[in-house]
């Protein structure tokens, strides 16, 4: 209950400061672990938008249609973020990304599996973003992000067993 308190006491002292002074409301592992998660968000979109390009399932298409929107939303709460505190950020992906794949060789469940995979190695990342952060407004910035990525997590992984896509050991039995 705390928190909201804390980050409305952080917003008006950040309000009344310069961007050189609101650079040391955040510390040197926030501005990298914020860097970090923008730099993975622009591939991440980027690979969606050629995905988007290729896939033939209308469930798998409409759900990356949705991821798409999901990234571009953190990116831009995260470009907000490097323009508040003067954090230097990496070329913006191209608006429209060109496919140069086979999509006889890029089957819906392979970009199903690699989207899964990306949504896992990124749950990492945002736990330590968020354990290491002790600035109310990141680390609440930092949750939020953990938490939407945890259900659109458990969703996907959903829509892929319903789909058979996928891949489990085979069950326990004694």
């Amino acid at each position: 209950m705390l928190t909201p308190i804390l980050e409305e006491i952080e917003q008006k002292l950040k309000l009344s400061k310069s961007r050189r002074d609101r650079q040391t409301l955040i510390n040197v592992l926030e501005v990298g672990y914020i860097w970090d998660i923008l730099t993975s968000r622009y591939q991440t979109l980027e690979n969606t938008k050629v995905f988007l390009g290729i896939v033939q399932d209308s469930d798998l298409k409409f759900l990356l249609e949705q991821g798409k929107k999901f990234l571009s939303k953190e990116i831009k709460r995260l470009e907000e973020l490097c323009v508040d505190f003067g954090i230097p950020t990496v070329k913006k992906p191209a608006e429209n990304s060109l496919s140069v794949f086979d999509i006889e060789v890029m089957s819906d469940e392979y970009i199903y599996t690699h989207t899964l995979a990306g949504l896992q190695s990124f749950l990492p990342i945002l736990v330590t973003a968020f354990s290491h952060s002790v600035s109310p407004m990141i680390r609440t910035t930092f949750q939020e992000f953990l938490t939407e990525e945890l259900n659109l997590y458990g969703n996907f992984l959903e829509y892929g067993m319903m789909k058979g896509w996928v891949k489990s050991p085979p069950a326990y039995r004694s």
